[in-house]
């Protein structure tokens, strides 16, 4: 686990999980809430994502604010940007509404599960490998 700080007035900060599962395969894994007071965390662990493919699970996060939602699409344009591949996993009906309404569903690949994740953004880096 990353270190976090607790943040002050609230029972249960954010915590990052970075796993690497191989070179180039970055899974970082939240709990808790993303709002004002965390974004600090959910940005620090973006900004330091490797090279290859990031996926960022949020299946154990309860809230996520605007200023979040912003913060996940601004990295998938760097991303993009830098020629990596990036997804978002959420599985909460109402983390799926908040992307859609902020138009961050268009911006960033969903995906229901890891394995569903794993495997479309996996086989994604071997198509583009054999082009």
């Amino acid at each position: 686990m990353s270190p976090t700080s607790p943040v002050p007035g609230r029972s249960a900060p954010l915590t990052a999980r970075r796993t690497a599962y191989r070179p180039g395969l970055l899974v970082l894994t939240f709990a808790g809430e993303i709002d004002a007071l965390t974004l600090p965390i959910l940005e620090r662990e973006l900004r330091a994502a490797p090279p290859g493919t990031t996926i960022v699970d949020l299946t154990q996060v309860a809230f996520v604010g605007l200023a979040g939602a912003r913060a996940l699409a601004a990295a998938a344009e760097r991303a993009g940007t830098e020629g990596r591949r990036f997804g978002v996993v959420a599985n909460s009906r109402t983390l799926a509404r908040l992307f859609r309404i902020t138009g961050l569903a268009a911006v960033v690949p969903m995906f229901a599960s890891l394995s569903d994740a794993l495997r479309e953004l996996l086989s994604a880096g071997v198509q583009d490998a054999a082009c």
